[in-house]
């Protein structure tokens, strides 16, 4: 088949390759703007232990062991953060407006020494901005925490919130158009793909070569197609 018999298939479904392409543009953007993670709220936790001292141990260095200390609880807190015990906690906190399985899945930590870092992903700005507020009241209230994590209260330990959460975008602007025009060239190559396809199963003959392609044999005579308007002399 010659490159301009791929050019006629297209032209014949060039509506194919079209419509898919568009979309997978409107889809892809939408999710892009709209979608279940398009904004992302970030904040900071930080795990503070008083130091206690132990006058029974001389070697006992009561900085040193608070620090640790802290870090064990933020392995823990960082753990209890995406639980479903916690996105109930949320959930009560915001009376029910919001359902468990949407904030445990939306919620995740990340922990750097006695520090968390808590990215919330959610479909729009305002979302974000309550689940981080909800969150950021839990965590300051060391007898609600304590039922869950009881080391809180024995180490006399506190959580407090170092970075103020903030609301944006969960990919940048390269990353959104660069993810929309792929996802829109994978509809496009998709709808060229199936425009083929349907050429190769559809059995209508168009042309003298798809007669000699059919039978096998030569073409000796063709009457061409009249032209509207035009009368075809007898």
């Amino acid at each position: 088949m010659e490159l301009r018999e791929y050019g006629a298939i297209l032209r014949r479904r060039w509506w194919l390759p079209a419509a898919l392409a568009l979309i997978a543009l409107a889809a892809s953007a939408f999710v892009a703007l709209r979608g279940g993670a398009a904004y992302r709220t970030d904040m900071r936790l930080a795990v503070t232990t008083m130091p206690t001292a132990d006058p029974t141990t001389a070697q006992y260095d009561p900085v040193y062991y608070a620090n640790l200390n802290s870090e064990y609880l933020a392995d823990d807190l960082g753990e209890f953060l995406h639980s479903e015990a916690f996105a109930g906690e949320v959930s009560r906190d915001l009376n029910s407006t919001i359902d468990i399985t949407t904030i445990s899945s939306a919620t995740r930590t990340k922990k750097t020494h006695r520090f968390i870092d808590v990215t919330i992903l959610t479909a729009t700005r305002e979302q974000g901005a309550v689940l981080a507020e909800s969150i950021g009241r839990i965590v300051g209230d060391t007898s609600r925490l304590g039922q869950y994590l009881k080391a809180l209260n024995a180490y006399r330990s506190t959580v407090t919130v170092v970075t103020p959460p903030r609301t944006d975008h969960a990919a940048t602007t390269a990353g959104m158009v660069s993810e929309v025009l792929l996802r829109t060239l994978i509809g496009l190559s998709l709808g060229v793909a199936l425009a083929f396809l349907l050429h190769y199963l559809d059995p209508t003959v168009r042309s003298g070569g798809d007669v000699e392609q059919a039978l096998g044999l030569p073409v000796l005579a063709q009457i061409p197609q009249a032209r509207r308007g035009i009368a075809v002399p007898r």
